[in-house]
């Protein structure tokens, strides 16, 4: 009999862990995410009112961009549908704030007072001769203008000639409730459908712009794919998605949609912000960018092509030479290598991904497997060994070593602008500072950058003579900071000359957006030094993101090395240091 009982207990246990077993497969499963999605009400973009103030960058040339602005007058129309009654005045603020304030005319109109079509002829009516283009969105569309006004400079507004795109609604882009269709009229366009009953309904606007030439559409980022296609892991950040579609299923390189779209759709209000920031004001330091030719019968003038310019950079790259450690983890061998490896991490002198069981198939891609037990926990063991690594076997060609996660992006140049002015040989370390306590250390995730001094002192006294925690179990970033401080290597300062931080532990949304972060949040109280929320939170020359997605480390290194608003050369400061000065006067 108590055989029996215990033969039984054996059964039902071998049972209730199987069926355990059986629910954690089935929540990593794609059906799991299908049912939760059908079940729970998805999560809406959180709208709120807010004021990030602005900023000008009085170095760049904007002479072109300016000369557009007049040559090509754009009428901006943005349009609230009835379902956006609530909190879609609110959001409406957010785009006059960012890229409405580059219309030449802004006219806001609310779909339960008045219809599009009576807007439309309400426009001609008031407007018709001070605009040559109309642009018709919707809400939560981000225009970038001056790539809008290169692309309406190849077509004339006397001509009949309009754009569209219609963009599908998701249930979970966390923006918008309807699908929507920009539209782009020109003026002779806007003429036509106001003076020839075209605006009486929808069936009739369709019949006339059936007979009127239409453009290409790609820039404006037309969507209307299967749910089934957007990953669900995509979903906070959906206004990616689309350039990241004609990039996998179109194949399009990420300039073609990045550098020169003139429309992203699906933009929360805070991501119209962020997109603002990396816009007009992030930049790489030393890196001019170029200015594509504008050569068109329809525009009254030429405008040269103007090549990168990079000659800073590239002697920054060779004086100020840094390595990269990039610490990465089973599920992001492929994802985070190959974006990094194919973004920022080109501009690192040398680049190195350290792990466990590496396997890459990855071409020029220098891994290393590490002898180690690869989890968080034994995170601050994976640290040692990789600079260790890094500086027994490259510690006499390189200056400085970057440890980086693989979610961080980061700007080389920026970088190097900080450490040109310091020496590799003095023992010394930047980066986010961390104090919750009484230790100053560096955040991890913002990743931090020793000397080639620092590093020497770390692995022969710290690691060798085991000054530092022998064991491999500890946090990493507090360990080492704990460790370079009983070594007496220095915490640099890392912010720029206006106290704007340069290294972020986290997105710039945490820092950039007023209130996004409720009072018990641990930033605050874990940050070192105090940050100005809104625009003076970050460095234009900014050094590191956390958190970064692989189709974001894309968007990023397109518009930072490839392709700015059209007709804003970004430009620089005038440096103190004669060799860099005169490298810039040239």
């Amino acid at each position: 009999m108590h055989l029996s009982l215990i033969i039984c207990e054996l059964i039902l246990s071998t049972l209730g862990w199987l069926v355990i077993l059986e629910l954690f497969i089935f929540y990593q499963s794609h059906r799991f995410n299908l049912i939760h999605e059908n079940i729970f009400k998805p999560y809406k973009e959180p709208i709120k009112t807010f004021d990030i103030g602005q900023r000008s960058q009085h170095w760049d040339d904007d002479r072109i961009a300016r000369l557009l602005h007049d040559k090509v007058r754009v009428h901006c129309v943005v349009y609230l549908d009835r379902s956006d009654y609530e909190l879609g005045p609110l959001k409406v603020q957010h785009a006059q704030n960012t890229w409405a304030r580059r219309c030449n005319f802004l006219s806001i109109f609310k779909l339960w007072e008045i219809t599009l079509l009576e807007a439309y002829r309400r426009i001609f009516e008031e407007y018709g001769q001070e605009l040559d283009w109309l642009l018709v969105v919707y809400l939560d569309s981000y225009v970038v203008l001056e790539n809008l006004r290169y692309m309406l400079a190849h077509y004339q507004p006397t001509e009949a000639v309009y754009f569209s795109a219609h963009h599908a609604f998701y249930i979970y882009a966390h923006v918008g409730q309807v699908p929507s269709t920009d539209y782009i009229f020109s003026r002779e366009a806007l003429a036509q459908l106001a003076t020839r009953n075209c605006l009486k309904d929808d069936t009739f606007l369709k019949e006339c712009l059936s007979r009127m030439k239409g453009g290409p559409s790609e820039r404006l980022l037309p969507f209307n794919v299967a749910d089934e296609v957007v990953p669900f892991t995509l979903r906070q950040n959906f206004w990616i998605w689309p350039c990241v579609h004609q990039f996998v299923y179109k194949n399009q390189s990420w300039e073609s949609c990045f550098g020169r779209g003139v429309l992203y759709p699906y933009v929360s209000g805070i991501e119209m912000h962020l997109v603002e920031f990396f816009l007009y004001h992030l930049r790489s330091f030393g890196h001019v960018s170029s200015l594509p030719e504008l050569r068109s019968e329809n525009f009254p003038m030429s405008i040269v092509a103007r090549p990168t310019n990079d000659r800073v950079a590239r002697h920054m790259f060779q004086s100020v030479r840094i390595l990269c450690l990039v610490l990465t983890w089973p599920k992001n061998y492929m994802r985070g290598m190959k974006a990094i490896s194919e973004t920022w991490g080109r501009h690192c002198n040398r680049l190195i991904f350290y792990g466990v069981s590496l396997k890459s198939n990855l071409a020029g891609v220098h891994t290393v497997d590490l002898n180690i037990t690869d989890s968080y926990p034994h995170l601050w063991g994976k640290t040692k060994a990789a600079f260790r690594h890094a500086f027994e076997h490259y510690g006499d060609e390189i200056d400085w070593f970057y440890k980086a996660d693989d979610d961080t992006y980061a700007i080389m140049e920026n970088m190097r602008y900080l450490l040109q002015s310091h020496s590799p040989d003095t023992p010394i370390y930047f980066g986010s500072p961390f104090s919750p306590s009484t230790s100053v250390y560096m955040s991890g995730g913002a990743g931090y950058v020793l000397s080639r001094e620092a590093v020497n002192i770390f692995v022969k006294r710290g690691i060798k003579k085991k000054r530092c925690r022998r064991s491999g179990l500890g946090t990493e970033d507090f360990e080492m900071g704990y460790c370079l401080g009983k070594l007496k290597v220095v915490a640099g300062e890392s912010r720029d000359i206006y106290g704007r931080h340069r290294f972020f532990s986290l997105s710039l949304r945490h820092f950039l957006i007023p209130n996004f972060n409720d009072q018990s949040f641990w930033l605050q109280r874990y940050l070192h030094h105090e940050f100005s929320l809104g625009m003076e939170c970050c460095s234009t020359y900014t050094i590191s993101m956390h958190y970064i997605s692989p189709q974001e480390m894309h968007f990023l290194e397109t518009i930072l090395y490839r392709a700015r608003p059209y007709g804003i050369i970004t430009g620089h400061p005038p440096l103190r240091t004669s060799r860099l000065a005169t490298i810039i006067a040239t």
